[in-house]
């Protein structure tokens, strides 16, 4: 730090003629200082796929070997010791082997016993659990298949075919068309302000584990040197700004390539992430946190857009859209809904429709040219096991991994919710519309209603393909998911068209990694879960000698238990017969645990449901959600009188709506309100705080769950059963 102090920073930004130069000194600067005052590793550090194999393991092979070859031998020149020599070679096999088993142990134990002193959560804590998990040598990517159907098999190969893929997928050829035009609005964005306070912030709050980009700088410098930094990046910052330019050193990512759902063989089945220069992501962090301000107070995004925004969630919009189609089937009407896929959504952002779009929102001229300068001209570069793809230009899309990237998609697509009846999470986008009925209505009358839902979804289509078109971004209509919902006897045949494609409804809906049935149920969503859950536990049983008995129960709760929980808030009413998988799984990891008094404070599942749909309500109440969400809360209750059951309510005491459904009793917020009415007034803090309000309610749930029932007992379609050994609910005997 004191090296930064002394050296005249602000002489080498004075003496450099050009944005590059000015960018590139204050780099080298940096890496002076590490390669100067940071001792480093001469012995390379990688590249071993067997760290286990030692010595012992090196003798143990090579006498295998020598032992097959004097088989060998014998068997070829008919030696009567063909059978001892066998005999020999069988031995020095199972050795081998053993010699194997132990070394690994041993090698594990090792770390095991390095980690015991430590946290579980640190990252020596989950690369050894992802080491052992893929058996100390799995490849970060398997072979890839290429076009001809030959094989990628060495890192290198890998990353040039992925390489030439993601840079084909960002490349658009526009061929002269116009953008599109919005109109204005009527509010200006202030210049942003680069304030030294607000940069050593940002400094002080980088992640040190995250990886450093390509110029090789690591966070833990930065954060380290933050007061030290500060003052020299903040000009750096002003003059880049002032230009309109960004470095060419900062447009370099090296991407990682993530695989996503399907087939890891196929190149097509990974995510690019882009790892930038973090200087670049100090200068974007102050930016979009100064835009979304901008944005945000003056309510320039759609409300239907629930990504990327703070006190929104994929939650969030689940509940808002399976409370609409519940509500339809409740009122004997249907809902139709249209799950829709951007292909490439942030590979293939149309540059030129982007900025062309940004003054209309009243962004300044100058941060309006830096954006510019900040997409225009960049360079991507493949990095697989150590080795890096050639150099690949690209043109369109806004790099995944970077701190503005997020806030500048929701700009390019915030025009395309201005269609009624569609929302959106980031690029994932949901059309849906609904009637509703009354008891006693005739077919012809469900026909008539049935034919206006698809004809309303078809112009939404048509909207949608309209704005694709005018913006370069292409649908697939293979993967465009259609579901009508429905609790009539009489089948509802959905078969919407979209751009020249017949939609043909399914019996669920898949949005946002939730299963919905057509009768907004979650049985095969909870059925998948259980099934992951319970391979990824077989997964740590098998390596459970590697771990301490509290490592497991870290692993469990850290890589099993929130498949179990994601979006739980919404089934957690689900009949008892589809929860009790997840309670089983739950009870073969304490057997796993194996440490009673660490089980002991595993809370159950069902509590930890409740507590979470509770406080998704709180919040909700509260306003801290979507206006749109935030207006189905529904009413206080208004008491003209006072008696002795009025005061048994409290300030925030709810209207629960009457239903003749079961299933509609088991959605979110009809459940939730039961359970809210239900907690007493000490629950609730005096002003918004869902830290004390989570705490208070999980304690109350926590006492109440205690003296309810005994332990080993559930309550199954109103007859109560003894849990044994994990057995079905059937072949378990009744309470007598």
């Amino acid at each position: 730090m004191r090296f930064f102090c002394v050296l005249p920073l602000g002489a080498h930004l004075l003496s450099s003629s050009t944005p590059d130069a000015v960018a590139d000194s204050v780099a080298e600067v940096v890496l002076q200082g590490m390669e100067l005052f940071i001792p480093f590793s001469a012995v390379p550090v990688g590249g071993k796929s067997q760290p286990w194999f030692r010595r012992s393991c090196k003798a143990a092979l090579r006498r295998k070997r020598e032992c097959f070859k004097a088989w060998a031998e014998a068997v070829t020149s008919c030696d009567v010791t063909i059978g001892k020599r066998k005999k020999a070679y069988n031995s020095a096999s199972r050795s081998f082997k053993r010699e194997i088993a132990k070394a690994k142990s041993e090698h594990i134990a090792r770390y095991g016993e390095k980690l015991a002193h430590l946290p579980s959560g640190t990252r020596a804590f989950w690369s050894l659990a992802k080491a052992v998990q893929g058996n100390f040598c799995q490849p970060s990517i398997p072979p890839l298949h290429r076009e001809d159907d030959s094989l990628a098999h060495t890192a290198k190969e890998k990353a040039d075919l992925l390489g030439c893929l993601f840079a084909s997928n960002s490349t658009l050829d526009d061929q002269g068309k116009e953008p599109p035009t919005l109109l204005r609005c009527d509010t200006t964005m202030p210049e942003v302000i680069f304030r030294q306070r607000a940069i050593r912030k940002a400094l002080s709050s980088l992640d040190i584990h995250k990886s450093s980009g390509p110029d090789g700088i690591p966070p833990i410098v930065l954060r380290t040197c933050a007061p030290e930094l500060a003052p020299v990046l903040t000009r750096l910052f002003r003059y880049l700004y002032t230009l309109g330019t960004v470095p060419k050193c900062w447009k370099i990512a090296s991407i990682h390539p993530i695989p996503k759902k399907g087939d890891r063989s196929d190149p097509s089945n990974y995510r690019p992430i882009a790892i930038t220069s973090l200087f670049s992501k100090i200068m974007e962090t102050i930016i979009n946190s100064q835009l979304l301000r901008y944005l945000e107070g003056h309510q320039l995004i759609s409300d239907s857009q629930y990504g990327f925004r703070r006190g929104r969630s994929a939650g969030d919009l689940l509940v808002y859209l399976t409370h609409r189609w519940a509500e339809a089937i409740e009122s004997k009407g249907e809902a139709l809904a249209v799950s829709l896929d951007i292909a490439k959504a942030f590979d293939r952002v149309w540059h030129r429709a982007l900025l062309s779009k940004l003054p209309a929102y009243g962004l300044p001229e100058k941060l309006c040219t830096w954006i510019s300068s900040l997409l225009a001209d960049r360079i991507i570069k493949v990095v697989i096991d150590g080795a890096c793809s050639d150099l690949k230009p690209v043109n369109a899309g806004v790099p995944q991994g970077c701190v503005l990237s997020p806030t500048l998609f929701i700009l390019h697509i915030i025009d395309m919710l201005q269609l009624s009846n569609i929302h959106c999470y980031a690029d994932d986008s949901t059309g849906d519309t609904f009637y509703t009925g009354r008891a006693g209505i005739s077919r012809a009358v469900v026909d008539e209603y049935r034919n206006k839902l698809v004809s309303e979804v078809e112009t939404l289509l048509r909207g949608v393909s309209d704005w694709g078109r005018l913006n370069l971004v292409q649908f697939n209509p293979k993967k465009t998911q259609v579901c009508a919902f429905s609790a009539k006897i009489t089948p509802f045949v959905a078969t919407p068209l979209f751009e020249d494609t017949l939609l043909k409804a399914s019996a669920s809906i898949g949005i946002l990694g939730v299963d919905i049935s057509n009768n907004v149920q979650f049985r095969g969503h909870l059925e998948g879960k259980a099934k992951l859950a319970s391979k990824k536990l077989g997964v740590l049983s098998k390596a459970r000698r590697y771990f301490t008995p509290g490592h497991r129960l870290q692993l469990y709760k850290a890589q099993i238990r929130p498949h179990m929980e994601y979006c739980s808030h919404l089934w957690a009413g689900a009949p008892q017969y589809q929860l009790l998988p997840l309670d089983r799984i739950q009870r073969r990891a304490v057997r796993i645990v194996d440490d009673q008094s660490l089980s002991v404070r595993l809370d159950p599942l069902a509590l930890r449901r409740d507590v979470g749909s509770l406080c998704i309500f709180y919040r909700i109440y509260h306003g801290e959600c979507s206006e749109e969400l935030f207006g189905l809360i529904p009413a206080a209750e208004f008491h003209h009188r006072t008696s002795r059951q009025n005061t048994k309510y409290h300030p925030y005491h709810l209207d629960v709506r009457r239903s003749t459904t079961e299933r509609f009793l088991r959605q979110f917020l009809p459940r939730t309100t039961t359970m809210w009415n239900q907690l007493p007034t000490e629950v609730f803090p005096n002003q918004f705080d869902l830290g004390s309000f989570k705490k208070r309610a999980y304690q109350f749930l926590k006492g109440r769950q205690r003296t309810c029932e005994p332990s080993g007992i559930v309550s199954v379609h109103g007859r109560r059963y003894h849990l044994t050994s994990g057995e079905p609910p059937a072949r378990l005997p009744p309470i007598t």
